[in-house]
């Protein structure tokens, strides 16, 4: 008997079939259907003697003292197990193979023999992968080939017991690979189902041939450029995932042999390392480009490729993630045959039947094959993740891309990755057809149903009420006091009235534009916005006149006006002239005007109008601040389709209470909010079946949306900036939903999905929404700069027509809607990976209790601030089951409301500071609170844990984790799941998890099983 020590592929192989012993997915396999005699006896003394020829296979991997130890065993009696058919032979075949090893108990090569027939059986022959590599399984097979016809092998030169403690001496320094990964970001692809929290591994496979028309120029390419075959195919590789996941920074695996030495070339054993390739496609490269890149970082990788993959992954800090493989999620191989021909048995005839690829511990692995001058593209997926429509398409688009830089290498990434053929005529074309633009003008629409109908009520408030007519009089009378000219802006200083939709009504009719500022803001912003818009004329009222500053501006008081011109006309009013100014917050803290034309709001009110089945039977409430752009709406498109506006005073817009009985008494029939706004009105109990809600200005969670469509006729939740004129587009939530959508473009409306260089990206990837058509506003009051950078030329427009960029991150669906993911802003990166923070504030609104949820990065981790009574160490413990690790937040803030902004946006500046909050170390409290403390400042030589630290940021890794587990087993007799050190990482939470694991142990023993236990007696 040998002991030897692991090497660092056979420690990580050894952990992870720890954390589940059922994974096959590092079991190696060759299937065999063999026609013909076959001699049962002679194929298990050829094994055997392979057995005793090969020390590898005779290892097996006891724990000791929580870690692996290798031992090579004498030679054992090979036993090849006989088995008739039962079913399908694939099924059959992949059931065996996936039988799980026992690692420490041994005999990792297996084989059966199934007979199907007179002289027909499979033969099927397992290894695991700890003891053996794809060059192994080959060696196994050619060897078996020889020793059945029994033909002598030449005498091994050197054993598997004198190499590996000299592999394990040849691992280089691993100054390159940290210096070169670091930072590196995890693929995202789109997937078609989401990724769990605990990856699975089941796999299916397609193999797709590469027509010779298409290989051959593409060999001649590699040739020019001075590549080889696998350099060029690789680079294929990366263009192909940055095109699926909008990428340009990833990492990709592939394998090497580690057999540098002859000695090595027939010995079985675990040989093969694992290379990383990190992608750079940034910068939009041309393919050539990317070819001397991806050369580069190949020769990079293949001088340091003796440095194990294993010793990357402590030396990098990589998150632990249970979701996905680390480091790389995809691999990529080229290999000059298809496998060699396997076994071929004297006097029988031999056909590789291997089975389908069950198991795999990646997302995506590709593989080119060359024979005999026909190439076919392996690709082997995560049926978890990826539907084979979804896979048929890679090998579709990898087979073009060869095509396409063949004949152009020039080409760039943006013109590689973007969509093309139908896909790109429906991101394009179909989705963004949608009604016409409105030609009629708001002043128009509203005089025809003055004319329509008079005496119908158009506004009210408590008991104020104006019919259609007074309203047209109170307007006229008002706007012939005020002394401006066309095209002049006044700012409008008042409260949510009545008399102030007549200001708004009666400026319009100077011809002049509103900017509306908001009494309730500091006088700071007062100022700021009237200097910096150059009002002509500043309209308030006697009360809200003590809220401006002191400026030089004209004022006009609507409760004591000045007389009127005798010879006021109304002002024709043109689609470009400007309807308002309003001033959205600026990336510099500095407001920003943006000026909307009559067009647009035209545009938008029509669009509603046809969406909404707009009759005058509909009760609007005016529950916004007249700053806030949405307003617009509650207030004008009642007056165009003959309907009222009930107008709600600033005590009742802030309490929900106050809110639903005005809803009620008023027979309000639409109300339009922020999502934060719905929760204080759902909050008081509110409940109305036929009330329709519009829900926007700020991103509708899954939960909300659920709860608010359980209480509501009709929801549609409605997404659009300032700059494109309210709302953009418009998804009708369904009874029960799945998933929150933004929708479609509203009529007149085009929205496009484009990457980082603005070309369009394909369905399903992220990118920057950017919108077109009549609702685009004219820019930015007196900043041509800014203007052109967020308002920029429209390519599939008019000529002059301009796309406004939004900033924030969507992405099409196969439906053809629209997904909020998030600002481009928002998006952040913490250890390697991209975070979406809306991603994790839905996670966490998801749970029972938590009413609002808002998540930010301060100092590289993820903080989540918790609105609602609930344990936030059950909270953290139900997103580790739901998320995978890197969006479970390190720490939890618990607040009593979310910040508001005036508008009823969450304001997040206004969040307190982490730091602030940052809790004295707390030690232990319980008995398993300080048999875990003690475990661990054992195990990771630390002075003192507390009960809040964390296992992974104290130093731990996977085998530590192991070491753990078995001093937990050893002093409790309770074995924790390996899994559990991951998902549940403080150690308040393992010690709830070790006394949820022993209160189960507990129930199941008599009293005085239980009595012994608890005493610590064996």
């Amino acid at each position: 008997m040998i002991e030897l020590p692991l090497t660092a592929a056979q420690e990580r192989v050894w952990f992870l079939q720890q954390v589940d012993p059922q994974d096959a997915s590092y079991h190696l396999s060759q299937t065999t259907r063999l026609t013909g005699p076959v001699d049962p006896a002679r194929l298990v003394r050829a094994f055997g003697e392979i057995v005793a020829r090969h020390e590898a296979l005779r290892a097996r991997f006891p724990a000791r003292d929580g870690g692996p130890v290798q031992v090579i065993d004498p030679p054992w009696e090979f036993e090849l197990t006989r088995l008739p058919l039962a079913g399908p032979a694939e099924a059959m075949v992949n059931a065996l193979i996936e039988r799980p090893f026992d690692l420490a108990a041994g005999r990792l090569l297996r084989a059966w023999l199934i007979e199907c027939g007179p002289d027909e059986h499979i033969l099927c022959v397992v290894a695991h992968h700890i003891v053996c590599d794809g060059r192994s399984i080959g060696i196994i097979a050619d060897e078996l080939t020889a020793r059945y016809a029994g033909a002598p092998l030449d005498p091994l030169p050197v054993r598997y017991s004198e190499v590996v403690e000299v592999a394990e001496e040849s691992a280089g320094s691993l100054a390159y690979w940290t210096e070169e990964l670091a930072g590196a970001a995890a693929l995202e692809p789109v997937t078609d189902r989401p990724r769990p929290a605990v990856a699975e591994t089941a796999s299916a496979h397609l193999l797709h041939p590469l027509p010779a028309e298409v290989t051959g120029p593409f060999a001649a390419l590699a040739t020019k450029e001075r590549c080889t075959l696998f350099m060029a195919l690789m680079a294929v590789y990366q263009v192909l995932l940055s095109g699926r996941s909008g990428q340009s920074d990833f990492c990709v695996g592939f394998p090497t042999a580690g057999r540098d030495r002859e000695e090595l070339e027939r010995l079985v054993g675990y040989f093969s390392n694992t290379v990383v390739a990190r992608a750079d496609l940034s910068g939009d490269p041309s393919f050539r480009e990317v070819l001397r890149r991806t050369r580069t970082r190949l020769l990079a990788g293949y001088r340091h490729q003796k440095v194990p993959f294993e010793r990357l992954l402590p030396a990098l800090d990589i998150e632990r993630d249970l979701s996905r493989a680390p480091l790389f999620q995809t691999m990529f191989g080229m290999h000059h045959q298809t496998g060699g021909p396997g076994l071929q048995l004297e006097g029988v005839t031999s056909e590789r039947a291997d089975a389908g690829f069950g198991h795999m511990p990646y997302d995506l692995k590709a593989d080119i094959f060359g024979l005999s001058g026909v190439w076919q593209l392996l690709l082997v997926y995560n049926t978890g993740l990826f539907d084979e429509a979804t896979i048929l398409g890679y090998a579709h688009d990898f087979e073009t891309l060869m095509a396409r830089v063949a004949a152009d290498p020039g080409l760039r990434l943006s013109e590689l990755t973007a969509p093309t053929g139908a896909e790109h005529d429906r991101l394009i074309r179909e989705w963004n057809q949608t009604a016409p633009p409105a030609t009629d003008l708001f002043p128009e629409l509203f005089d025809r149903q003055i004319r329509l109908r008079p005496d119908a009520i158009a506004v009210s408030a408590g008991d104020t009420r104006l019919s259609y007519a007074e309203l047209d009089r109170r307007a006229d009378d008002l706007a012939a006091r005020l002394p401006v000219r066309p095209g002049e802006l006044v700012a409008v200083c008042l409260p949510r009235t009545p008399e102030s939709l007549v200001a708004l009504l009666a400026v319009q009719r100077t011809g002049a534009a509103y900017v509306p500022i908001d009494p309730a803001f500091p006088p700071a912003r007062l100022a700021f916005v009237l200097d910096d818009c150059a009002a002509s004329l500043v309209l308030a009222s006697q009360e809200t006149l003590k809220a401006l500053p002191g400026h030089p501006v004209p004022t006009v008081l609507i409760d004591n006006p000045p007389p009127a011109r005798d010879d006021f006309t109304r002002a024709t009013t043109q689609g470009v002239d400007t309807a308002y100014v309003l001033y959205t917050s600026g990336s510099t803290g500095k407001p920003k005007g943006v000026p909307v034309p009559h067009a647009a709001l035209a545009n938008l009110l029509a669009s509603m109008a046809a969406l909404l089945d707009a009759t005058p039977d509909h009760v609007w409430l005016g529950l916004t601040s007249l700053s806030f752009d949405i307003s617009a709406l509650e207030l004008y498109l009642p007056l165009i389709t003959g309907g009222r506006v009930e107008i709600a005073d600033t005590a009742t817009a802030a309490d929900g209470f106050a809110q639903a009985r005005l809803i009620k008494e008023a027979g309000v029939t639409h109300v339009q909010a922020t999502p934060s706004g719905w929760r204080m009105l759902l909050d008081s109990g509110f409940l109305d079946s036929a009330l329709t809600a519009l829900a926007g200005g700020e991103a509708l969670s899954l939960e909300l949306a659920r709860r608010l469509r359980a209480s509501v006729g009709r929801l549609v939740n409605v997404y659009g900036p300032t700059e494109t004129t309210i709302w953009s587009t418009f998804w009708e939530v369904p009874a029960e939903p799945a998933a929150v959508r933004i929708g479609a473009p509203i009529g007149g409306t085009q929205v496009y999905v484009l990457g980082e260089h603005l070309g369009p990206v394909r369905t399903g990837v992220p990118g920057e929404l950017l919108i077109g058509g009549a609702g685009v506003a004219h820019g930015y009051l007196g900043r041509p700069a800014l203007t052109a950078e967020r308002f920029v030329p429209d390519p599939y427009g008019n000529p002059g027509a301009r796309l406004y960029r939004t900033g924030d991150m969507v992405r099409w669906r196969r439906e053809g809607e629209l997904e909020f993911l998030g600002r481009t802003d928002n998006q952040v990166k913490v250890r390697g990976h991209r975070i979406e923070l809306g991603e994790v504030e839905a996670a966490c609104e998801a749970f029972s209790g938590v009413l609002q949820a808002v998540a930010a990065v301060h100092e590289e981790n993820l903080i989540a601030y918790i609105v609602g009574e609930v344990s936030l160490g059950a909270l953290s413990r139900a997103l580790a089951t739901t998320l995978p690790a890197y969006l479970v937040p390190a720490r939890f803030i618990r607040i009593a409301a979310l910040p508001m902004t005036p508008n009823g946006k969450v304001d997040r500046a206004a969040l307190p500071s982490p730091t602030a909050q940052r809790a004295e170390f707390t030690p232990p409290r319980t008995d398993a609170e300080s048999l875990i403390a003690d475990i661990w400042t054992e195990v990771l030589r630390v002075p003192r844990v507390g009960a809040h630290d964390d296992f992974f940021r104290l130093g731990g890794q996977s085998l530590l984790a192991v070491r753990v587990a078995a001093r937990v087993l050893a002093i409790t007799g309770v074995e924790l799941p390996i899994l559990t050190m991951f998902t549940r990482r403080t150690v308040a939470d393992l010690a709830i998890a070790l006394e949820e694991e022993l209160t189960a142990e507990l129930s199941d023993m008599s009293d005085e099983e239980a009595e012994r236990l608890l005493a610590g007696e064996a």
